[in-house]
């Protein structure tokens, strides 16, 4: 027999609640000091205590409110308007006056853990390091950088304290020297942030003996292994061409693994903390073959041209929410999803390739608490609408509903791919793809089956792209074979007679 669930627990004013911190192996605490009943709103302050077990009320009787001052923020106290129903996590231990304000601005869920994580992390930093930071922000003192000079003038580079938080290899105002070391960037003391588009081999000894750094890229690096785990990093975005080993710290939060092209390797192997649990990951267009991130709590895919969701579900199969975003692309297996135990929020945009069976429903979701559709097949809209109706825990939304006309111009466009591309410039690509769509629009709503119609449209725009040309010289062999797409895709219904009239058309537009 199942058992009942247990009743909710409403927040009351004077309420106090530990809270387990459960990536430092601590707890924390926090007190509700106002209550709309009206809003069902609770307002909470969070208390600058944390301890090795559940606090006993008496402990936290003189305990004041924690100011959140790590890094970048000034200094405040912590305090949210909350849902007024608690989580289960949340245990009561007792009741306190509540002193201090009791009215904010914020709103946010009873997430209070990372706050309260990373300031215990900023609070245990040496206090010179912490101390030379702030002074920093607020200087307006000017130093100089051995091995850095202006890009224009060549004389030696010159910043201000304040304003030197990032390092890049590649800024562009200024140059690297050969005689340039990782160790000199200790003149800026609120640099929190390094940019490399190449291996350095004093930069692991620069990270680990500098925690205030916190977010690194690093591409073609070069390198089989990498060990980061003494580094202080929050965010990294790393090349992952070539790599086998990747050894990341226990205070990171978010990866992203990244190709700069070449072989990706079918073994990178990732070390990370409980599996990745407390990470969120980025990628673009795929999932690579990556061990060591099977409890990541989030994944996010950009760039999508064509992905299988089941290579999702065998590489992030714990994964809380996920968000797919298409260029617009192709999905494939959407069952995969079923596979994804715990997934709670789902997010895909720009993403085509299934119709409306192949979209679980909400009884093969049973976890799942938000589903965002952005731009997604109008008939997949009408079947998830339906079946997720009668599923009220899920809070769904739905956005721009495509019909098949958009994606015959959008999807199915073979110019599609030019914008951005090396080599075609934004206007081109832009002129490229409005021509196209035009003479597909206009062999759509004029008569799609008369020959002389088709013709004029594919002529209209071949003389287009045959313009572009002569002024920018942008057609080589990959975006020739693309406009021979294209004039096939406006041109399927011609006769083999009608078609052997374009061809010199064709030839003539193509070696312009």
């Amino acid at each position: 027999m199942t058992e009942p669930d247990s009743p909710a627990v409403i927040a009351c004013p004077g309420d106090v609640f530990a809270f387990p911190l459960e990536r430092i192996g601590r707890h924390g605490a926090c007190q509700v000091v106002a209550v709309d009943d009206a809003r069902a709103i609770a307002t909470v302050a969070v208390l600058a205590w944390a301890g090795t077990t559940a606090p006993e009320i008496t402990a936290l009787a003189d305990v004041p409110r924690m100011v959140r001052d790590f890094m970048f923020w000034t200094p405040a106290e912590v305090l949210k308007n909350v849902p007024v129903e608690v989580p289960a996590e949340y245990v009561r231990i007792g009741t306190l006056p509540v002193t201090g304000d009791t009215a904010t601005r914020s709103y946010d869920a009873w997430d209070f853990a990372p706050d309260v994580i990373r300031q215990c992390r900023w609070d245990a930093l040496p206090s010179e390091t912490t101390a030379a930071f702030r002074t920093a922000l607020e200087s307006e003192e000017t130093v100089t950088m051995p091995g850095l000079t202006y890009s224009d003038s060549g004389a030696q580079y010159e910043s201000r304290l304040l304003a030197a938080c990032a390092f890049s290899d590649d800024a562009g105002y200024y140059s690297v020297g050969e005689d340039f070391r990782m160790e000199s960037l200790r003149a800026w003391p609120a640099l929190y942030q390094v940019a490399l588009r190449s291996w350095r081999d004093d930069l692991l000894p620069f990270l680990e003996s500098s925690p205030l750094v916190k977010e690194l890229t690093l591409t073609r690096h070069g390198q089989r292994e990498i060990d980061l785990s003494r580094t202080g990093l929050e965010r990294l975005t790393i090349d992952i061409t070539g790599l086998e080993r990747l050894v990341l710290p226990p205070c990171l939060d978010l990866l992203n693994l990244q190709s700069t092209g070449g072989d990706v390797g079918s073994d990178l192997h990732v070390v990370a903390d409980d599996a990745g649990r407390w990470i969120t990951v980025h990628l673009t267009g795929s999932v690579p073959t990556v061990h060591g991130l099977e409890r990541a709590h989030g994944l996010r895919i950009g760039a999508i041209e064509n992905l299988d969701v089941s290579d999702v579900a065998e590489h992030f199969p714990s994964v809380t929410w996920l968000h797919l975003f298409g260029t617009p692309g192709l999905l494939r297996n959407l069952d995969g999803l079923q596979a994804l135990p715990r997934l709670t929020a789902l997010w895909i945009c720009d993403l085509f390739g299934y119709g409306p069976d192949g979209f679980p429903g909400p009884d093969e979701l049973p976890t799942l608490t938000s589903l965002d559709l952005d731009s997604v097949p109008a008939e997949v809209v009408a079947r998830v609408r339906a079946r997720y109706k009668k599923a009220p825990n899920v809070e769904l939304t739905v956005r721009r509903p495509r019909k098949p006309e958009w994606l015959a111009e959008n999807l199915e466009n073979p110019l599609r791919r030019w914008d951005g591309r090396d080599g075609i410039p934004r206007t081109v690509a832009k002129k490229a793809r409005a021509a196209f769509v035009a003479a597909l629009r206009q062999i759509r709503d004029d008569s799609p089956t008369d020959e002389n119609t088709v013709t004029a449209a594919a002529t209209g725009f071949l003389d287009t792209i045959a313009g572009l040309n002569r002024k920018h010289q942008f057609l080589y062999t990959l975006e020739r074979d693309e406009v021979i797409d294209a004039v096939n895709a406006l041109t399927a219904g011609l006769s083999p007679e009608a078609h052997r009239v374009l061809e010199p058309l064709i030839e003539e537009a193509l070696d312009d």
